[in-house]
């Protein structure tokens, strides 16, 4: 890498990683875990579920399995909110320098399953969006 690990560090401060339990969503939990061992990341990660959160709290844990500290922000989907808004919302505290999220996630909730982390977010103008 050309660039020295600091500088690239400023970019990686605060990281906001959506969750749901699905392979894709942690395996970008894996890139940002990465992140913040080799550049000092605080993760934050949102799961916004329709049931419990417990069993994505349980699967973040292995994932991460003690390699990097992370806050783990749960919030219950009550039908006026979706994921995606939970996710914007976060974002909108202005606390956060990039979001790491999986392509697909566990899809609509069908009988109060596990909410999307597929939000139908957009990337803006110029972005190059990674897909798992």
């Amino acid at each position: 890498m050309s660039e020295p690990t600091y500088y690239v560090s400023f970019w990686f401060r605060e990281v906001l990683v959506p969750v749901d339990g699905s392979e894709s969503s942690l395996k970008a939990l894996e890139l940002a875990v990465d992140f913040a061992r080799r550049y000092g990341s605080r993760i934050t990660v949102l799961a916004a579920t329709y049931d419990s959160s417990e069993q994505v709290r349980k699967a973040v844990e292995a994932r991460v399995a003690g390699r990097a500290a992370y806050e783990f922000k749960a919030v219950r989907l009550d039908g006026s909110t979706s994921p995606a808004n939970e996710v914007l919302k976060e974002l909108g505290t202005g606390k956060y320098d990039a979001v790491i999220m999986g392509a697909r996630g566990l899809g609509p909730p069908a009988g109060g399953a596990t909410a999307c982390v597929d939000c139908g977010c957009r990337p803006g103008p110029g972005a190059r969006p990674y897909s798992f």
